[in-house]
This record gives structure tokens, sequence and C-alpha cells, in this order.
């Protein structure tokens, strides 16, 4: 039977048109246009072929050209926001990592200058122990 409906020129042309609508209108357009054409009366055998390559096709998950182009725009816009995030999100580290490291040199430099003071401090008090101690002459 299928043999038959692909040697049938009519059938080639209306499955052509059936196909053509499908993918720029969608599925219910194209069966809409099916059930209406001289398609379907001419070719009652053919209605159930319809319906398997419809099946066929929604389940291997294609869409309308329209729905399609739609869907790659919101892709593509996706993608840039996502690397406008993705930047943003870099410069904030980095940042975040630049007042971090300053902060950190900062806090490094107050403790050392405490040490220092103290070392200053402990060596200034054992000197002075040191001439207290110191005999006479």
């Amino acid at each position: 039977m299928m043999m038959e409906l692909f040697a049938n020129p009519m059938f080639k042309q209306g499955a052509g048109e059936f196909f053509s609508r499908m993918q720029q209108e969608g599925m219910e357009s194209a069966k809409k246009f099916w059930g209406g054409s001289p398609y379907a009366s001419a070719l009652p055998d053919a209605q159930q072929m319809i319906e398997r390559m419809a099946e066929f096709y929604g389940a291997m998950g294609f869409v309308p050209l329209a729905k399609y182009e739609m869907l790659l725009k919101e892709n593509d816009s996706l993608k840039s926001e996502n690397k406008l995030l993705r930047d943003t999100i870099r410069e904030l580290q980095q940042s975040f990592m630049a007042e971090g490291g300053a902060k950190a040199q900062t806090a490094w430099q107050e403790v050392i200058d405490k040490q220092l003071e103290l070392n200053r401090e402990a060596t200034k008090g054992f000197i002075d122990v040191l001439k207290q101690f110191k005999p006479s002459q």
C-alpha cells in the first residue's frame, strides 16, 4: 500500500504540501489542510499514512520553522545574557579579591608594626633591667 501511495503523483504532491504546512504552520494547520483538501477524498487509503507520518514527525520532536526561529533567537539572547552575567560576576570577584587583598595587606602590616613595637619595648625593658644590676665600680 505504501509503495502504491508513493508512486501516485497526487499523493506525492499532497504529502509535500502537508509537510510544508507542518513545517511552516504546525501540525494542527497541516491536519486541517489534509482534511479539507481534495487529496483526502481522492486518496482514502492515504489518511492512515498521513497520520503515521504526523506521529513520526511529532515523536522526533520536530517543530514548525517559526517556532524554531523564535527559540533560536531566545537561545541567542540567553547566551548573551549569560555572557554578561559571567563577565559581571568575574569583575565583582576581581574587585572583591583586590579589596580583600588590600585589607589583608593592611592588617598584616599593622600586626608586623605592633610586633616590632612590642619587641622594642621588650628590648628596652631588658636593657633597663640590665642597667639596674650593673655592678658598681
